[in-house]
């Protein structure tokens, strides 16, 4: 039983430690809803293998948010968010009207439910004291407390509707294909099995979540999707979902550098390529080079 106990520690400690690297544009929000005329229009000549066109039907199909998406090559690409995700005003009003959009099946309204009840729980927590702490470091402290207290004025209301206010809204987006969510899920073990204590007890909810995780992370990189690519090597390299596999990392990496050499550096490499023998080397170059086939080359 101690090494049972320990075994699931060092996995859980794993995969908690993976949400120190997880990147910044996982947080992202955006505040854009609606396409013009004249954009559709220009979207729907699009050919169908080009960026546009992939776009279009992640929109249309309700799995990205409208405005979001940026081509870094042929078959590439990111979701990117603005900072604001949510009107001013009453946020339990504001989640009623998304509810609605979510029974209807849109992925991306689901998933804005669970960034509205993030952020009123971040604000009626002890969380925002330690955002306010880091607020009046920078000399932003004034601001900072009168945002606080906008968005806990605006927040009481959802905050007592309790059925609301407390449902997994992450992993239902996630399962209804929200991209967005599906990285969330994956980065985010504490949103979906609670704390490092939760994952100790419960190491049947925990197991669920890393293949879950992975396999929303291999879909999304199967796509075009380069952050995934990102959460991928870092997952392996840390050991999140798996044991710690170097060679899966070295692959990843080296596929994310051949889209976009400044997101992988020479050192990056060198950090795996240092502990490996000359067959996992070769193993990992053509792992690198099936990744880079299926992430990013069409078809």
């Amino acid at each position: 039983m101690i090494a049972l106990a320990a075994v699931l520690t060092v996995a859980a400690i794993a995969l908690f430690v993976h949400l120190q690297q997880a990147p910044a544009d996982a947080m992202h929000a955006d505040a854009t809803r609606h396409v013009g005329p004249s954009q559709e229009s220009t979207r729907q000549a699009q050919p169908p293998g080009s960026g546009a066109a992939t776009a279009q039907r992640l929109e249309r199909d309700s799995r990205i948010p409208p405005g979001s998406y940026t081509a870094v090559g042929p078959k590439a690409y990111q979701i990117t968010r603005a900072h604001e995700f949510r009107p001013a005003g009453d946020a339990l009003a504001h989640v009623r009207q998304l509810m609605l959009r979510s029974d209807a099946g849109d992925a991306t309204a689901t998933y804005e439910i669970h960034l509205t009840i993030e952020q009123c729980q971040t604000f009626t927590s002890d969380r925002a004291d330690v955002l306010a702490d880091s607020a009046a470091s920078v000399g932003a402290g004034g601001w900072f407390l009168e945002r606080s207290e906008r968005l806990l004025k605006e927040c009481e209301s959802l905050a007592l509707e309790r059925d609301i206010y407390h449902t997994d809204w992450l992993s239902k987006a996630a399962a209804m294909g929200s991209q967005e969510a599906m990285r969330a899920y994956s980065l985010s073990p504490e949103k979906v099995i609670g704390s490092l204590d939760d994952a100790i007890r419960d190491p049947a909810r925990l197991s669920q979540w890393k293949e879950t995780a992975l396999n929303y992370l291999d879909a999304l990189a199967a796509q075009g999707n380069i952050s995934a690519l990102g959460d991928l090597e870092r997952a392996y390299a840390a050991g999140s979902f798996t044991q710690p596999d170097p060679v899966r990392a070295w692959a990843y990496a080296r596929a994310l550098q051949r889209v976009n050499p400044r997101l992988v550096t020479h050192d990056d490499l060198m950090r795996y390529e240092k502990d490996l023998t000359q067959e996992e080397k070769a193993n990992s170059r053509t792992l690198a080079e099936n990744i880079y086939q299926n992430c990013c080359i069409l078809k």
